[in-house]
């Protein structure tokens, strides 16, 4: 098994126990200026949202990310997205009568987004599990 992608204990050369195989991490001790020097230098192509100040991408309104709302703000349809599937995960809840403290999808985004329990979260989960093994 390997740490994760960030984790401090990364090393240039790894080995996974798991699958035998060897990986080599070439850039794992850059900087982010080491980065984007090598960026530049070599005029490799890059997202332009790094331009825009973002910092990570991956999911756009990722709960683990810390601009998540200014995401989603920025990308409306996509908010509604999540918004709608979380109603749809209500009603599923709704059908199967477990009780839900969550009345739209609209308090399940500010959930999302503004943290709540580690009992609502793996509720939540299992309920998003559950509708896409009905999907």
């Amino acid at each position: 098994m390997l740490n994760l992608d960030n984790d401090s204990a990364r090393r240039v050369v790894e080995q996974c126990y798991r699958t035998t195989k060897t990986l080599v991490n070439p850039i794992i001790d850059w900087s982010n200026a080491d980065v984007w020097e090598f960026i530049k230098y070599e005029n490799v192509p890059y997202c332009e949202l790094y331009d825009c100040g973002y910092k990570r991408l991956g999911c756009v309104g990722c709960p683990m990310s810390t601009n998540a709302a200014k995401e989603l703000e920025a990308y409306p349809k996509i908010k509604m997205s999540y918004i709608r599937a979380f109603d749809r995960m209500l009603l599923n809840r709704e059908r199967r009568d477990v009780e839900s403290e969550w009345k739209s999808g609209e308090q399940v985004m500010d959930w999302w987004l503004h943290g709540g329990s580690d009992s609502d979260e793996l509720t939540l989960l299992d309920d998003m599990e559950d509708e896409d093994e009905n999907s």
